[in-house]
């Protein structure tokens, strides 16, 4: 299937939407100079990139502030005393309802962006996010497998320049 699928954009801005925050630097991933490079993104490709995202932006923003409050209003009904069945669903409805129009304006964004990119610059998007998807496949695993969490977490990556600390005596 040759199709971007959810590329980088819907990857990285669902993400960071799912989560509440803003995934790498607000979902700009055709700001990043890596990712220009290896998809060989040109100076117009950027710009007309960067004006499908800030179109769809404020869209972006007043959907994910419903759903967080249909999902607020869904956390409320289920934490009542006396649960009301006909209440929670008609929340779990609107909550979904809502996800589904916040999915659909991603994907109609991504829409608008893939006919920005070329054939080959798809194709390797949709590489790199299989890569990234499976980078993130194997954290989770180790994570559940193996993490051991009550070791010293690793070091900042500043703290990991220069020499090493002498131990003292």
């Amino acid at each position: 299937m040759k199709k971007i699928g959810l590329i980088l954009v819907t990857a990285w801005l669902a993400a960071g939407v799912a989560r509440g925050q803003q995934p790498l630097a607000d979902g700009k991933w055709w700001k990043r100079p890596r990712i220009v490079q290896a998809l060989g993104l040109t100076p117009t490709q950027t710009s007309e990139l960067e004006k499908i995202f800030a179109k769809s932006r404020p869209r972006l923003i007043d959907l994910k502030a419903d759903l967080e409050k249909k999902q607020f209003a869904y956390e409320q009904a289920m934490g009542a005393d006396k649960v009301d069945r006909q209440q929670v669903e008609a929340a779990i409805e609107a909550r979904e309802q809502s996800r589904a129009r916040l999915q659909k304006e991603l994907a109609l964004m991504e829409l608008d962006m893939k006919q920005v990119l070329t054939p080959e610059q798809r194709e390797k998007a949709q590489e790199m996010r299989a890569e990234f998807r499976q980078r993130v496949q194997e954290r989770r695993r180790q994570m559940r497998d193996g993490a051991d969490f009550d070791a010293d977490p690793a070091p900042p990556r500043a703290a990991t320049r220069g020499p090493a600390p002498r131990p003292t005596p």
